[in-house]
């Protein structure tokens, strides 16, 4: 190339790198080493070895001969996700709410668009039949990483009553992560369904995690949480929201989840292609959705929230 001629960049491509740019300037490792950087330089040596000393044993797997680990007082010992190249850092506040993931309410933090909850409540009540061995088994082959809360976050934990005063940091976790390491935890080993389809059953399918097929029992279907979805696969038998989590084949462990929240099931759950009286089934299929939707919220939202998958390599939202 010609030192004399001067690049042209896409004027989208030139905001992501000015963004990046601006955002590094204050970092010597970048976005996602700016809040840390920042806490060092505060810092006596004394203290910086003590967090060096700290920083290393969290990064040790605990083992099942010493399972003291107290998820209240010591961050989790799950890998800290690293932010994606060219995303500068999140400026949002941290406003604390509230969601539900498995009957439990969650305190969390909508972060870059999507609720990042309180890890050590999940592990203290939705998971606590489970040990940390188990749960780092599922975390490593799902690809599933957890972020650190920001001071602000910690603080607004702490003066809630979700985490002691005495906690020194706290782990988050994705909506869409948490949702599936409890699927995987808890709804591995689902009951059996062998009744044959009746005459009003029909297939249906979702594109969530890997994709799945069942086959829906109308007459099962007579509560909200009913069990009235059936795999094809493994003749498991699911509620709607569960469903929309199980999948046998490509789990997608190596690709970005965005945005999922089973709460949102009617939204991913669809009429499977190349049935008889396809335009019956649909009507079947609205009517079905629309049971148990307290308020309609289905329809007027229709498309529910949004439910987006990136590859990892890049990893950058669309």
């Amino acid at each position: 190339m010609d030192e004399g001629v001067p690049q042209t960049l896409n004027p989208h491509l030139q905001r992501v790198l000015k963004s990046y740019q601006t955002a590094a300037i204050r970092s010597l490792s970048g976005p996602s080493g700016y809040s840390i950087i920042s806490d060092l330089s505060k810092m006596s040596a004394g203290d910086i070895e003590e967090y060096r000393k700290a920083m290393a044993s969290v990064k040790k797997i605990p083992t099942d001969k010493g399972m003291d680990y107290d998820p209240f007082l010591a961050p989790p010992p799950f890998p800290i996700q690293q932010m994606p190249v060219f995303t500068p850092v999140d400026t949002s506040r941290s406003d604390k709410s509230e969601t539900i993931l498995e009957g439990e309410t969650i305190a969390c933090f909508m972060v870059g668009g999507e609720k990042r909850l309180c890890l050590p409540q999940i592990l203290n009540t939705v998971l606590r039949d489970f040990t940390l061995q188990q749960i780092n088994t599922v975390c490593d082959e799902l690809h599933i990483f957890c972020s650190r809360c920001n001071h602000e976050q910690l603080e607004t934990l702490k003066l809630t009553a979700i985490l002691p005063f005495t906690a020194p940091s706290c782990g988050l976790i994705t909506k869409t992560d948490a949702e599936r390491l409890c699927n995987a935890l808890l709804h591995g080993s689902p009951e059996k369904y062998s009744d044959p389809p009746s005459p009003n059953s029909f297939k249906v399918y979702h594109e969530c995690f890997g994709k799945c097929k069942g086959i829906f029992h109308p007459e099962l279907y007579v509560e909200p949480d009913a069990k009235c979805i059936q795999c094809v696969d493994c003749n498991g038998l699911f509620s709607p929201s569960k469903f929309v989590c199980h999948s046998h084949k490509a789990l997608e462990n190596r690709t970005c989840h965005w945005g999922f929240d089973s709460a949102n099931w009617r939204a991913y759950l669809l009429l499977a292609k190349y049935q008889e009286g396809r335009e019956k089934l649909q009507e079947a299929m609205e009517h079905m959705k629309a049971r148990f939707d307290p308020g309609n919220k289905f329809k007027r939202k229709q498309v529910g929230e949004e439910f987006l998958l990136t590859t990892i390599t890049p990893c950058m939202h669309a």
